[in-house]
C-alpha cells in the first residue's frame, strides 16, 4: 500500500473537517417545536459521528399534510446528516417544526449546530420537457379525479402539483358527501331526490349559479358516490346533516377528513404506468398554438428549473380557489356582505391555494364568473382556521350554538354565510359549539374529523376545548352565564320534545334532546373557506371565453371553476363537485 505523505494526510484532514464530520455525545434525545396546529414531539438517536433515527411523536398536525413531511424529513436528515434540507412544499411549518426539534436535540448532543445547518452545495438544475395526452395542473381532489377518468381512458396523463403532497384544500375537508340515496335515506323516513338536492342548491346559493350545471353536480352525486365506493373509498353507511347541508344527505367518510378520498385515487393511480407525477412544480402559463388551441403548459420547479409539458388531447387546470390569497379575496370579494376579508380574517385553505388557475384561464382567454362570492365558515379552529378538530361528524344533530354569554343566536342547521355573519356579529366574533354525552360518548375515543380525540385535544391545553358533569360548571369553564346556558338549552330540549314547537331561530333539525350531561364546548369562529367563483365552463367542463364558446383543449374542475355554487356552498358540496366535475373533466379531455 502506498505510504500517505505528511502533505496527503494533511489534505485529508482538511477535506474531513470540510465534510463537518459530526461529534456528539450516543444516546436519545427528545424536544418538541411548533408547528401548524400545534407542538411536534421529536425523539432523535445518535452514535458518536451520526443521526440514525428519528421518530416523530402524537401531534395535532393537519392529516393528509403532516404526513409528508413526517415521512420524508427525518429521511432527509439522516441521508445527508443536515438539518439543511428542502422542506415539503406547502407543509413548510410542519416541516420546520421537525428541523428545529431536531435541531434542539443536536445541541443537547453536542452537536456543531454551525455545520449542521450550513447549506451544502446544490446540484444543477435541470430543465424538463415532456409530452403526454393530457396534462392536470393541480393534485387536490378534482385533479386527481381527473386522472383517474382519463387514464381509464387509455389516455397518457401527466399530472403537475405545486406542493410536496397532493390533495390540495380536499385533504382538509371535512369529508361529508352528498347526495340522494334512497337505500341509506329511506330506512330512516327521510324523503329526497336528485330534483330537491338541486333546488336546495340553487336557492341555497341565492339562484346566482348556472342552474343546468347544479344539475349536472346533483343528478351525477349518487353514481359519483357509487364510483368512489367501487374504488375502494370507504364511507361509514350513515346519513346526517352535515353542517350548512340543510337537509340530511350527508354520507361520511371513515378516514379522517379528505384523506380517504385522496388515498382512494392516490392508489388507483399508483399501479397506472399511464400516469406520471410530477410534484413541487407550479403551473404558469397555459401554451397555445396559432390557432388558440390549449395545447401544454409552461411551469417552474422548486429548484427554479424550467418545465415544458406538451399535451396532445389538452390540458385541465384544477387548481383550487382563492380564499388563502388576500390580495384577490379583498378585490373580488371584500364588500357590503362581507366588509372585512384582510389579512385580520383566518382561512381555513392550505397556503399554496392563491388562485393560480384562474389567472392562468384567464390570461388564455376564459372567461370569469361569480368572482365576488366568498363563503366563510363557522366551524374553524379561532387560531389556526382548521377544521380538522371539528366533533360530531361535521354535523348539527346533536349540538347548539351558543354566544360568550352563553345565549343561542342563531339557526345553527341554516346557511353557512348567515351563520358566519352571526358570530362575527357576537363578542369577540367567536361562538361556542356546545355538546353532551349524545355526540361525545367517550371523550378518549370519540374523534374529531382529524382523528384526535377530544381527551387528547383538551389535554394539550391550546384552544379551549372543556368539559363539565352540569351546565353550570361548562358555563364557568367558557366564561358564561350559567342562567343563559341552562335556559339556551332547557328551550332547545322543549322545541325537540314538543315537535311542532317554533324554534326562535328557525331551527329545522330538532331531532336529538341534550338533557344530560356530561357536557363539552370548545370555541369556533368563521373562516374564509371557499371562493365560489372562478372559470366559466359548460356541463361537459369545457372552458369558455367572453362570448361563450369553447377554449380548445382546455378543460377545468373543482374550486378553480364558477357557475356551480353561486352565492353560497351548501356543506356536503365541495366533494361532490370535484368527483362529479373532475370525472366528467378527465373522461372528455381523454376523448379529443
Amino acid at each position: 500500500m502506498k505510504k500517505l505523505t505528511l502533505l496527503a494526510v494533511f489534505a485529508l484532514i482538511l477535506a474531513l473537517a470540510a465534510c463537518g464530520l459530526a461529534e456528539y455525545t450516543p444516546g436519545t434525545y427528545e424536544a418538541s417545536a411548533f408547528g401548524q396546529n400545534g407542538q411536534v414531539p421529536v425523539k432523535v438517536t445518535f452514535t458518536e459521528d451520526k443521526i440514525i433515527r428519528i421518530e416523530i411523536g402524537e401531534n395535532i398536525e393537519t392529516p393528509g399534510v403532516s404526513d409528508w413531511p413526517i415521512a420524508l424529513m427525518p429521511h432527509r436528515i439522516i441521508n445527508e446528516q443536515s438539518l439543511a434540507v428542502d422542506t415539503v412544499s406547502g407543509a413548510t411549518r410542519t416541516s420546520n417544526a421537525i428541523l428545529n426539534a431536531v435541531k434542539d436535540c443536536a445541541t443537547q448532543a453536542g452537536g456543531d449546530i454551525d455545520a449542521l445547518t450550513a447549506a451544502a452545495e446544490k446540484a444543477p438544475v435541470t430543465d424538463i420537457e415532456e409530452t403526454a395526452d393530457v396534462i392536470i395542473v393541480g393534485g387536490g381532489g378534482a385533479g386527481l379525479a381527473a386522472a383517474v377518468a382519463a387514464t381509464d381512458k387509455g389516455a397518457s396523463v401527466i399530472l403537475m402539483e405545486k406542493t410536496g403532497f397532493l390533495g390540495g384544500n380536499s385533504i382538509v375537508s371535512g369529508g361529508i358527501y352528498n347526495a340522494a340515496d334512497p337505500e341509506l335515506q329511506g330506512p330512516l323516513g327521510i324523503e329526497d331526490s336528485a330534483e330537491f338536492h338541486a333546488q336546495q342548491t340553487w336557492e341555497g346559493g341565492d339562484k346566482v349559479a348556472d342552474y343546468e350545471l347544479v344539475k349536472t353536480l346533483c343528478f351525477n352525486a349518487l353514481d359519483g358516490y357509487h364510483w368512489l365506493e367501487s374504488m375502494g373509498m370507504e364511507f361509514d353507511g350513515t346519513i346526517t346533516q352535515g353542517v350548512g347541508s340543510l337537509y340530511r344527505r350527508t354520507h361520511k367518510a371513515v378516514m379522517p377528513n379528505g384523506t380517504g378520498f385522496i388515498k382512494t385515487f392516490r392508489d388507483n393511480l399508483a399501479c397506472k404506468s399511464n400516469f406520471t407525477l410530477i410534484m413541487e412544480t407550479a403551473g404558469e402559463k397555459l401554451i397555445q398554438d396559432e390557432s388558440g388551441r390549449v395545447v401544454g403548459v409552461e411551469g417552474t420547479g422548486k429548484n427554479g428549473n424550467k418545465v415544458v409539458l406538451h399535451a396532445n388531447k389538452g390540458v385541465v387546470i384544477a387548481t383550487g380557489g382563492f380564499a388563502a390569497n388576500v390580495e384577490m379575496r379583498v378585490q373580488y370579494c371584500q364588500g357590503e356582505k362581507w366588509p372585512e376579508l384582510g389579512a385580520g380574517l383566518i382561512s381555513s385553505n392550505m397556503p399554496a391555494i392563491q388562485g393560480d388557475g384562474i389567472r392562468m384561464a384567464e390570461a388564455a382567454g376564459a372567461a370569469l364568473r361569480d368572482m365576488d362570492q366568498i363563503q366563510l365558515l363557522q366551524v374553524c379552529n379561532p387560531w389556526t382556521g382548521v377544521t380538522s378538530d371539528v366533533f360530531g361528524g361535521g354535523g348539527v344533530d346533536a349540538c347548539i350554538y351558543v354566544n360568550q354569554e352563553g345565549n343561542r343566536f342563531v339557526r345553527e342547521d341554516g346557511r353557512r354565510d348567515v351563520i358566519s355573519a352571526a358570530i362575527l356579529a357576537q363578542t369577540n366574533g367567536r361562538m361556542y359549539t356546545v355538546y353532551n354525552h349524545i355526540a361525545i360518548s367517550d371523550p378518549s375515543t370519540v374523534k374529531a374529523l382529524g382523528g384526535r380525540t377530544w381527551t387528547s385535544l383538551e389535554e394539550e391545553g391550546l384552544f379551549g376545548y372543556v368539559h363539565a358533569d352540569t351546565l353550570e360548571e361548562l358555563a364557568e369553564k367558557i366564561g358564561a352565564d350559567p342562567a343563559n346556558l341552562k335556559a339556551a338549552v332547557d328551550t332547545y330540549n322543549a322545541h325537540v320534545k314538543n315537535g311542532d314547537a317554533e324554534d326562535e331561530f328557525g331551527r329545522q333539525l330538532l331531532t336529538t334532546a341534550l338533557e344530560e350531561g356530561p357536557w363539552y364546548a370548545h370555541p369556533r369562529a368563521p373562516a374564509a373557506h371557499h371562493t365560489m367563483g372562478g372559470v366559466v365552463i359548460d356541463t361537459g367542463c369545457h372552458v369558455l371565453n367572453a362570448e361563450g364558446n369553447a377554449i380548445p383543449g382546455l378543460y377545468a374542475a373543482g374550486e378553480v371553476t364558477g357557475g356551480i355554487h353561486g352565492g353560497n356552498r351548501l356543506g356536503g358540496n365541495a366533494i361532490v363537485d370535484f368527483t362529479v366535475f373532475g370525472r366528467i373533466a378527465g373522461t372528455n379531455v381523454a376523448a379529443e
